[in-house]
């Protein structure tokens, strides 16, 4: 199948990736040329923007969480789509450990046979900056970096040198230094864009891209790009009829899903039927998802809707199917202490209390096996996917415990996934093409459950 494409990769974190990207976007739409985006690795946040300012889903593409599905869901994402535009993660050859490909932005432009852009910060740099783009071209002669765009340009002469200082590599742009355009951050990464999308930082960013990057030459680059597939599809490609509603937790406080998980839970027959935690009471549903977010931010409001709570909490006790990860996982704690001491009540579900620090607890890749029989998986069953959290379980009673850690840090003791009635809350996000037996039990659970 022929897909145009390229990767924006970067020589470290903090370049401009992000920025970059999203100006990329939006240059290309105002070109007439539909642009359909994807962010390498685990990420939340980037995806979020890129579908702010398009309006439409972002995909998620990561190599060592299902590797051998990537083609597949690459190839589905791009339907409709006249050109793939995929943002990097960290540093271009940066992956699983600091020894292996797998993870790495590399990895997915060679499995992708896709040309790489890299981005580099040319800040208090000429001639250093030229080395540098030479290192990162011969370091794997396997990963087709087809030019360089400098960042943090200072001006035309600054520019000038950068291009010379290019050995045979091709320069297709030179961004000029613009603080007011760049990202904001927090503790878990960029800011949410829901959190008043600043569309005229956008318009900025996209006219910086504008009049400083050869669009046309990057362009004609990503159709370079050869003939990827076809290869089998994903099985949540076809739609089913739907036979359960599961009730998605969305809005300010819970935002972090993988769109593929959302598709693979529609393709299994799931209707999904988003509701507010902050605000709304439950929805008429046989299942429930609550995905990761900030909801350390929003505890008063979410202790303040007790009708919702109350109701979860029920539910959780009649045996509704609930699956709920790191942010919903603290909604499903009893009590969450934040940063001063202060204790909010939660849903209930389980008897634990979640208190939130100033420290990172855990970042990185997960591996987990399934210790006992739960709504998402069978004993045995094993699964790969990512923890990155500022808080921690501090008061654990006699919970059971869904999964054993084989990488990562999980929640306590090498273990993760707090088991109860028919209810599962873990720390790890997980993507469900590593494990696509866990959606359709899931599904599974909950048409039971609508049966009953």
């Amino acid at each position: 199948m022929n897909i145009p494409r390229f990767v924006i990769g970067g020589e470290r974190s903090g370049v401009g990736k992000s920025t970059i990207t999203v100006g990329m976007l939006l240059a290309l739409r105002a070109r007439g040329v539909e642009p359909q985006p994807f962010k390498a690795g685990p990420d939340f946040l980037d995806p979020m923007h890129h579908s702010v300012v398009l309006g439409k889903p972002s995909r998620n593409l990561d190599t060592w969480m299902f590797r051998r599905e990537i083609v597949p869901s690459f190839v589905r994402g791009s339907r409709g789509a006249d050109i793939a535009v995929i943002e990097g993660v960290m540093g271009l050859y940066d992956g699983l450990d600091g020894r292996s490909e797998e993870g790495s932005t590399a990895h997915l432009a060679k499995v992708l046979k896709a040309p790489v852009i890299m981005i580099i910060d040319a800040s208090s740099s000429a001639r250093s900056a030229g080395a540098v783009a030479l290192g990162f071209k011969d370091y794997d002669l396997g990963v087709d970096i087809a030019g360089v765009i400098f960042n943090n340009v200072a001006g035309p002469g600054h520019l000038s040198m950068l291009k010379d200082s290019l050995r045979g590599m091709e320069c297709l742009g030179g961004i000029p230094s613009e603080s007011s355009v760049e990202l904001g951050s927090r503790h878990l990464g960029l800011v949410p864009p829901g959190e008043g999308a600043d569309m005229a930082r956008y318009a900025k960013i996209q006219a910086l891209i504008e009049e400083h990057v050869d669009l046309d030459r990057v362009i004609e680059i990503a159709r370079s790009a050869p003939e990827i597939g076809p290869r089998k599809p994903l099985s949540s490609a076809r739609r089913k009829r739907p036979r359960t509603r599961i009730g998605l937790a969305s809005d300010e406080a819970f935002n972090f899903y993988y769109q593929d998980n959302i598709d693979r839970l529609q393709g299994l027959g799931a209707e999904i039927v988003p509701f507010s935690p902050l605000r709304d009471s439950l929805p008429e549903v046989d299942g429930l998802y609550f995905g990761g977010g900030y909801p350390e931010l929003y505890a008063k409001q979410l202790e303040e809707n007790s009708v919702l709570r109350r109701q979860v909490r029920d539910a959780f006790s009649a045996e509704m199917p609930i699956y709920a990860e790191c942010g919903g996982m603290m909604y499903a704690s009893g009590t969450f202490r934040d940063l001063n001491g202060r204790r909010m009540s939660m849903s209930g579900m389980f008897d634990v209390e979640v208190e939130m620090t100033d420290r990172l607890q855990a970042i990185g890749y997960v591996e987990m096996e399934a210790i006992r029989d739960n709504v998402m998986s069978m004993k045995g069953w094993e699964t790969r996917g990512h923890e990155f959290h500022f808080s921690r379980v501090s008061c654990l009673g006699n919970e059971e415990m869904a999964y054993a850690m084989k990488r990562g840090r999980g929640m306590v003791d090498g273990k993760d996934g707090l088991v109860a009635h028919s209810a599962l809350a873990s720390y790890a996000h997980l993507h469900f093409a590593s494990c696509p037996d866990f959606a359709r039990r899931f599904v599974t659970s909950c048409t039971y459950a609508r049966r009953r």
